[in-house]
């Protein structure tokens, strides 16, 4: 509503109550004279109302429409999912200076920080995932690998649990589930200038401004950059970023448009990843304890150094009352130019260790189109909300050793190490593959009258071609289907029942390695999860209870003959039981966070060698707790536990110990002149506590935690 029309409408409201008081009066004594009042004018403005896409439950720490894929956004207790999408409240409250964003998409509880620092790679209920398998404004495949920026994230969508039938064909399989990563919009005439402290000597300068323009503010242009340099607190790491996101969007009557164009630049020098162990006979006999973790455990030279071009484009056109269109496209160039790099080796319990440096840059194009329609209609008294999308992804990838560079050196966990620096190399990746992926989507969301039952039935198809450099070429294809039921028992209780599928390219049979079926693809194995839940909304709470069952095929070595085959044979299980938690105590105590039991096993191979074994480094247990205090409007205070319970590895004969950790913080609302200031200070890992971080799936390896870290930062509202 503008200016003009709110203002008219005020008058005439107070105009009419005016003579409606005024007869109401002369029906009570007819002697009472009338008079007709001048005209009035009453200027007022209208309160914004929150954008249904940054609605959020209270306490703010997730999204009560969250996006769903081709779905779109859905209210959270309609979606029969286990779905949460997080703010950007928790973004600015729980991200870390080494896990990044994923330091905040911990406080679901299906979601587990698997490595930190160089590669920010996550697990969804047992099944890792890493950014080249995410999604940017719903397409698949715009995002980086490794230390991944996040300034210009405005909200991060988790769907737990395999679910390409709502999610969009990937060239990175996502079978543990899909991220989304939703950029910011354009507000009316904001700017912020931040510069943080992120431990070490590393500092963080960033800027973020935005305007909205136009008839109605139909344009909006949002503008982040951000620039970090410096050792952090890990002795020898050295991060050099530099990142520059702009969106654009544009809104009418009948269509939205959305384009996002980002740039990042990343130097990273000696950053930590994983320790390896050598389990043979005659070395490392048991688990040795947890190194310092503000210690560096290679060559201060190693380094990794890339450049991500990203694009995505957004667009929806309404063509009728019950029809819309969209079109969705991205494009992303990654250069891995700089790559002198490897992971220590520990060969015995007193934690002496190799270490090996390679070079191997790679790089890719990759490409995405998407056209669709959806809308609704309906059959009797059931609405039917119904998509159908065609998708298409195309990749070409380099990359390779470059066998000419070879070190290798020697050291101890347990000290400070150093090495003399010889020639880098730096080479052009070489070609590798071409990859396209054609997929198609059905889905069909039926509602009662009623609006309590809600079922989603889906169907999903892609095939993929592959042709290598040397020519040879593979077709593979595979359809799945999924299925959903809601029921509100009561408005604020849903239960909820899922069978969903996904599955990705098929896997290549590497070379060199001995394999008699040795570049042959195999077709995509696919990952099936069955779940129940229940979401139950009480007061200012949201509880989601949820049980899953998932199992993925396995691609083992099989020996026939005599020769070695890699082959599918057997499964890992995976099932378990979740609490996700969300909103306020109080009235100044906002909370989240949840818990998991996880039983992950090896089952159904055909020597049976393997059933019924745990899953390297999958704990039974793990928990999140965050919580925001807020004595006063302009303070509040901080706090998070996060917990690991005890994992093993090397085929669960060597045990890993449990861990807890704390995090503690503030923030403080003042002002510099007229100019709104927030200052903000966290300890991440408080009691300086040293542990190892267990992998999904890796059995000879442990990644590195997070140092004891102080942070400081100051953003100005100018």
């Amino acid at each position: 509503m503008t200016k003009r029309k709110l203002m008219c409408a005020i008058a005439l409201a107070t105009a009419g109550s005016v003579w409606m008081g005024a007869a109401s009066a002369a029906e009570k004594t007819e002697t009472m004279d009338s008079y007709e009042l001048a005209p009035v004018d009453v200027e007022g403005q209208r309160q914004a109302e929150p954008a249904e896409e940054e609605a959020t439950m209270p306490g703010g720490f997730v999204s009560s429409k969250p996006s769903v894929g081709l779905l779109g956004s859905q209210d959270v207790m309609d979606v029969p999912l286990a779905v949460t999408e997080i703010s950007h409240k928790t973004l600015e409250t729980f991200a870390t200076p080494t896990d990044g964003v994923n330091g905040a998409l911990v406080l679901n509880p299906a979601v587990r920080v698997q490595t930190g620092h160089l590669y920010q790679d996550i697990a969804i209920r047992g099944f890792r995932i890493n950014g080249h398998a995410s999604y940017t404004n719903g397409i698949p495949g715009m995002f980086g690998q490794m230390n991944l920026p996040y300034y210009w994230v405005d909200r991060v969508s988790v769907i737990a649990g395999p679910n390409i039938g709502v999610s969009g064909a990937a060239i990175n399989e996502a079978a543990a589930g899909t991220v989304n990563y939703i950029s910011k919009r354009a507000e009316s005439d904001a700017a912020q200038a931040k510069i943080s402290y992120l431990g070490g000597k590393s500092v963080e300068e960033a800027v973020d401004v935005s305007n909205r323009f136009g008839k109605d503010d139909r344009y909006g242009v949002r503008i982040t950059a951000t620039n970090q340099n410096g050792e952090t607190a890990v002795k020898h790491e050295k991060m050099d970023r530099q990142t520059l996101f702009v969106n654009l969007d544009r809104h009418t009557e009948k269509s939205t448009t959305n384009f996002l164009m980002g740039y990042v630049h990343t130097k990273q020098k000696a950053g930590p990843t994983r320790i390896n162990f050598d389990f043979s006979p005659g070395h490392v006999t048991h688990l040795p304890r947890a190194p310092k973790l503000s210690r560096s455990y290679k060559p201060s030279w190693s380094y990794n150094a890339y450049d991500n071009v990203i694009m995505t484009l957004n667009h929806e056109q309404k063509l009728a009352e019950h029809l819309t269109a969209f079109f969705n496209a991205g494009y992303h160039h990654e250069d891995w130019y700089g790559y002198i790099d490897g992971s220590p080796k520990v060969v015995n319990d007193a934690g002496d260790f190799t270490i090996s440096m390679e070079h191997y840059p790679l790089a890719f194009s990759r490409y995405y189109l998407n056209l669709g329609l959806k809308g609704d209609f309906k059959t009797g008294d059931l609405t039917h909300d119904y998509v159908l999308s065609l998708d298409q992804n195309w990749a070409r990838s380099y990359g390779g050793t470059y066998r000419p560079f070879t070190w290798s050196g020697t050291g101890n966990i347990y000290r400070d190490n150093s090495w003399a620096q010889p020639d880098l190399p730096e080479k052009e990746a070489p070609y590798q593959r071409k990859t396209r992926l054609r997929g198609w989507h059905v889905v069909d969301t039926i509602k009662t009258a009623d609006e309590r039952t809600q079922v989603t039935l889906g169907l999903h198809g892609h095939n993929v071609r592959i042709v290598q450099a040397s020519g040879a070429r593979t077709d593979t294809s595979a359809i799945s289907p999924m299925v959903a039921v809601s029921y509100k028992i009561t408005p604020a209780v849903t239960g909820y029942a899922a069978h969903t599928e996904s599955f990705g390219l098929g896997t290549m049979v590497a070379t060199g390695k001995g394999y008699a079926n040795q570049g042959d693809m195999l077709d995509p194995a696919k990952t099936k999860q069955n779940e129940i839940g229940v979401k139950v909304q009480g007061g200012n709470f949201l509880h989601t209870l949820s049980y899953f069952d998932i199992r993925q095929a396995n691609s083992v070595d099989v020996m026939k003959s005599g020769l070695k085959y890699l082959q599918y044979d057997g499964e890992q299980r995976n099932k378990g039981a979740e609490w996700g938690f969300t909103g306020t105590l109080a009235e100044k105590w906002d909370l989240m966070g949840g818990i998991t039991y996880l039983d992950a096993r090896q089952s159904k191979t055909t020597n049976g060698a393997n059933d019924g074994k745990r899953v390297d480094g999958l704990p039974y247990w793990s928990g999140a707790l965050g919580l925001v205090y807020r004595p006063t409007t302009d303070w509040s205070l901080i706090a998070r536990m996060n917990y690991i319970g005890d994992s093993v590895i090397n085929r669960g004969q060597i045990a890993v110990p449990s861990h807890l950790l704390f995090d503690l913080g503030a923030t403080y609302r003042t002002k510099m002149g007229t100019t709104p200031v927030t200052l903000s200070a966290m300890i991440y890992n408080v009691t300086g506590k040293d542990y190892w971080n267990p992998v999904a799936g890796q059995g000879t390896s442990l990644a590195l935690g997070e140092p004891r870290t102080f942070t400081f930062s100051a953003n100005f509202e100018i």
